[in-house]
């Protein structure tokens, strides 16, 4: 009282009050009492709820890249340090669960370190794939953690109440080789219109092919029907039959006359015979010049081209000698001997 009356209480000149002296540090400080006073006053008592403070819990988010394109795998590391006294819900946290769109969930793993002061540190290392273009960055989802406090759990795990910490994502790089809005994924190429001229040499070209394609069709269908029209026995067995044949027609001397001119015969006719079924054609009526002009088109052997064609001539010449020439002993020995080189070779 005695300092508020020092203060207030004006002093007397001359039997006179005066106007009281009112210092402005005394007034703030009063002032800030009375504010103080009025906040204490209007605070209301703390609720029962969990409210996780922030020095007991940390988060720390990395990425193993700055940017990525289209198409590349990143890791999202979450790192909470949190007490012994919390225990964070880990089962839903699958790549099945975790939906980090625009982002792919490729993979999610979660592992759960105890400190040596008894704190706890939960690593959450997601693998994510971008898809995203057209931009220069985007913003990774906000992902959210569930926990619970140990102090208040019950008997059962599902029947504790369970407390989210949503962790912001951070800023990733976009890269692309697109425009931002591009018209068209393809660059534009101008096509030149053919002349005139290059049509006329299509429209050969394509009657050219269509002509290839009838006369193969037709060759294909004629050798279908000779193959269904041929009869008779096999070639290789009719060969065999003929080469036997000639073999016990020869003679075992050539002095007489009538049986080289029977040889020269039977020699001629058993070599159309044997090179029509090694040739797979009609050979009895031919001359030895086409016999010869026959067996180069299709394809034999050139030493055996000369050879038939040879035999052929001697024996169709002495065949049709005049009557009265006599036998040549050596001529027959020949054309014996180039028959069987003939029947060996061509086989």
């Amino acid at each position: 009282m005695r300092n508020r009356q020092a203060l207030y209480s004006p002093p007397r000149r001359g039997g006179e009050y005066t106007r009281p002296k009112i210092f402005l540090k005394e007034i703030l400080i009063c002032l800030a009492f009375i504010v103080g006073s009025e906040r204490a006053w209007g605070q209301k008592k703390p609720s029962q709820e969990l409210v996780l403070p922030s020095s007991n819990m940390t988060v720390t988010t990395r990425l193993d890249r700055t940017a990525v394109w289209p198409g590349d795998q990143f890791h999202y590391l979450i790192i909470v340090e949190y007490p012994s006294d919390y225990e964070f819900v880990l089962d839903n946290l699958t790549k099945e669960t975790v939906n980090m769109d625009p982002f792919q969930v490729i993979d999610v793993g979660k592992n759960l370190i105890v400190q040596k002061n008894s704190g706890r540190k939960l690593f959450v290392d997601m693998t994510l794939a971008n898809f995203v273009t057209g931009q220069t960055s985007t913003q990774i989802p906000q992902f959210t953690l569930y926990y619970f406090r140990k102090s208040d759990r019950s008997a059962v795990a599902e029947q504790a109440a369970a407390e989210s910490l949503s962790v912001p994502g951070p800023v990733i790089g976009i890269r692309s080789t697109l425009p931002s809005e591009p018209e068209d994924i393809r660059d534009g190429v101008t096509l030149n219109s053919w002349n005139h001229n290059r049509w006329i040499f299509a429209a050969v070209a394509g009657i050219c092919g269509a002509l290839l394609l009838v006369g193969l069709g037709r060759e294909a269908v004629l050798f279908v029907r000779r193959m269904k029209a041929r009869k008779g026995p096999d070639r290789h067995k009719a060969m065999e039959a003929v080469r036997s044949r000639w073999v016990s027609g020869i003679p075992l001397e050539f002095t007489d006359r009538k049986s080289c001119s029977m040889f020269y015969d039977h020699s001629s006719q058993s070599l159309k015979e044997y090179m029509g079924y090694y040739l797979d054609t009609s050979t009895m009526g031919l001359t030895p010049e086409e016999m010869q002009d026959e067996m180069r088109r299709l394809g034999a052997k050139p030493d055996l081209t000369q050879k038939v064609a040879k035999v052929l001539e001697v024996c169709e010449r002495l065949r049709y000698a005049q009557d009265g020439l006599p036998a040549d002993t050596d001529v027959a020995r020949s054309i014996a001997h180039d028959m069987q080189e003939i029947l060996k070779a061509a086989r």
